[in-house]
């Protein structure tokens, strides 16, 4: 499913360098399965179908990653989170919003982490349009030091605070 998903024309343009055969998804996303890595995946369902895939993780457990953001943010206490709605009939229609809305409730449900922060490629308006829908706010606009090629061009960072 994930695999499929990861395929589509509007998710490629953005999930950049993913893995591209079946063992390749098992490798990257096995042991956050598994529970062997601290990323939680969720998969989205509407209307009883699976559609789209969030991740959520705590930068703290990413030092690589945590160290992107070193002069942009103070990311070290909050969690991070990455998004795709991969059925293309359902791109622009609320589902993302309402999937972020909902792992930003979980999160702070939880009392997870005080913030979540991420990162969204300026040019793709639909992601963050999303994020400010489901109530983040962009709070600066750059370009990463990131090795990930997800990450290329200019980002702007968003976040949202437990109330």
């Amino acid at each position: 499913m994930l695999l499929e998903w990861l395929r589509q024309p509007h998710v490629k343009a953005w999930w950049r360098d993913e893995p591209d055969d079946l063992a390749a998804i098992e490798a990257t996303y096995g042991a956050c399965i598994t529970g062997n890595d601290p990323t939680e995946l969720f998969v989205v369902v509407a209307d009883g179908r699976d559609v789209g895939m969030v991740q959520r993780y705590r930068f703290a457990d990413e030092p690589e990653w945590c160290a992107c953001f070193a002069g942009v943010a103070d990311v070290q206490q909050a969690a991070g989170i990455d998004y795709l709605i991969g059925d293309p009939d359902l791109v622009g229609r609320g589902v993302g919003t309402a999937a972020i809305a909902a792992i930003v409730a979980d999160t702070f449900d939880h009392s997870l982490v005080p913030t979540i922060i991420t990162n969204v490629d300026q040019v793709n308006v639909a992601s963050w349009r999303a994020l400010e829908k489901a109530g983040f706010r962009r709070v600066w606009e750059g370009e990463l030091d990131s090795p990930d090629p997800s990450d290329d061009g200019p980002q702007y960072l968003y976040e949202i605070s437990a109330q």
